[in-house]
């Protein structure tokens, strides 16, 4: 029995996607410019779309809010409010099970933070034009969460940009009027499944993304 073919990736690299993204922005978006890449897959390619871009780069630290047996229902960012899918409307009785799922989430983010920025605070984003950068976006909720946490910042004008992203994200995005940039629309709701070149290890993702982070911003 021979094994199925391997999947073309997308793009060659995580860098590279973030360095195409980057020229895609610069038609988008005027200076002065902060790009901030949702922890942890939106780090690597935020860095390297900065680094192309010549602006500046910082993290954002997001966490999805998780139900067992129901999956993603909606996220966190920093420490902004709860961002919950619309479509998702519990019963009386699971008011508690949301309760215990945003706490979480919100520990998530707190420890996360230490990782990714230590006793550092994000950038100031006061009357710059913020690109919230994701890497391969099959869900909105962090990017939508850290919109909201954003905007109190008062910018002058929030994007949010990934290399691949799926069309029920693109829609969502558009029908919340966000400004969406992504090169890859993929029709299949789960994505693609090789967006990246390099090794898709999420463990080995992670600990790249902090050392960028650490060293980047």
């Amino acid at each position: 029995m021979t094994n199925p073919p391997e999947v073309e990736a997308l793009y060659p690299s995580r860098s590279g996607a973030g360095a195409l993204l980057g020229r895609q922005l610069y038609q988008r978006a005027r200076q002065p410019m902060l790009l901030l890449g949702i922890t942890p897959t939106g780090v690597e390619i935020a860095a390297n779309a900065a680094d192309a871009m010549q602006c500046k780069f910082d993290v954002i630290v997001g966490a999805h809010i998780r139900i067992e047996k129901i999956g993603i229902i909606g996220a966190i960012a920093e420490d902004g409010d709860a961002v919950i899918d619309q479509e998702f409307a519990p019963r009386f009785s699971m008011l508690q099970v949301l309760d215990e799922a945003i706490d979480r989430a919100r520990r998530a983010v707190k420890t996360e933070r230490l990782l990714f920025r230590g006793q550092r605070p994000m950038r100031s984003v006061t009357g710059l034009n913020v690109v919230i950068v994701d890497g391969h976006l099959t869900t909105p909720w962090k990017a939508l969460a850290a919109i909201e946490f954003i905007r109190q910042g008062e910018p002058e004008n929030i994007l949010v940009g990934a290399p691949v992203s799926t069309k029920l994200v693109q829609d969502r995005m558009s029908a919340r009027r966000v400004d969406f940039v992504c090169p890859s629309v993929i029709m299949d709701p789960a994505g693609h499944p090789r967006p990246f070149g390099d090794p898709q290890d999420p463990s080995a993702e992670r600990l790249r993304s902090i050392v960028v982070a650490r060293e980047a911003a």
